[in-house]
């Protein structure tokens, strides 16, 4: 039997699946952030296809978020789309140290994933938490600062921009810091998983592609599945069934 409780680790709301019989064993564990303008309860179907794996899965509320929402208009939260995610890697560590106090990882295996946003949010963990020991990134992108600096043209192309050049630099020079393409050397051979479709026009694959292209020769693998970037041809920005499972069963082998 699996059981769904929403608990709340170090103040933060989330919803914590796990198989009954193993809930206050320590186990492997996903921690799963999910996408913009979603909520922790929109990834119960990623998180069944883990808890089946005999792995535990936490799932946060990010800031401004479901039961964390301030009910911003649609203009407002964009514009609090970079604070959130700086928000929620520092979060991942909160989590993190509750779920150790409790005891609650087997060996401190922990691996963070999601989708979107949160898979944004992954990458940046992996700059900043050692700890941190493999992630799955669907349609995320490890280069903050050029998809910061994309969506800044969108943003003036759309005259939606209301802040001057120096304050959106200075906005910049806050994410260089957790951009994962550009603190390469921090990936320290973790297992990393990536899926992304070749149609996404909201978080564009050439990003996490390029970056992987470049870890990949970097760490000169061949046929090591710890490094892996599945491009499904025909998605947009919709995780698939088939990438769900893949991801599912490549966890369950890493972690």
């Amino acid at each position: 039997m699996i059981i769904l409780k929403e608990e709340t680790f170090s103040g933060i709301p989330a919803l914590h699946i796990v198989q009954s019989a193993k809930e206050n064993e320590p186990l492997p564990t996903v921690l799963f952030w999910h996408g913009f303008t979603s909520g922790m309860e929109h990834n119960l179907h990623i998180a069944y296809q883990l808890v089946k794996r005999n792995i535990r899965v936490i799932l946060p509320e990010a800031h401004h978020h479901g039961s964390r929402s301030q009910r911003l208009s649609e203009k407002e939260l964009t514009f609090q789309f970079w604070p959130i995610v700086l928000q929620s890697v520092a979060e991942t560590e909160d989590i993190y140290r509750s779920l150790e106090e409790r005891h609650l990882l087997q060996n401190s295996r922990i691996f963070l994933a999601g989708t979107s946003m949160g898979g944004i949010i992954t990458c940046g963990t992996l700059v900043k938490y050692p700890w941190v020991k493999g992630a799955a990134v669907l349609m995320g992108n490890p280069a903050w600062e050029t998809f910061a600096r994309r969506q800044i043209t969108l943003l003036e192309q759309q005259g939606a921009l209301p802040l001057s050049e120096e304050e959106r630099e200075n906005q910049v020079k806050q994410l260089i810091p957790f951009d994962l393409s550009q603190h390469i050397e921090a990936v320290n051979h973790r297992p990393l998983f990536f899926w992304h479709g070749r149609q996404d026009d909201v978080v564009p694959y050439i990003d996490s592609f390029s970056f992987y292209q470049q870890l990949k020769a970097r760490t000169r693998l061949n046929d090591d599945e710890t490094l892996v970037y599945h491009l499904d041809q025909e998605a947009s920005h919709k995780v698939t069934r088939k990438a769900m499972l893949l991801m599912a069963d490549w966890i369950a082998k890493h972690i």
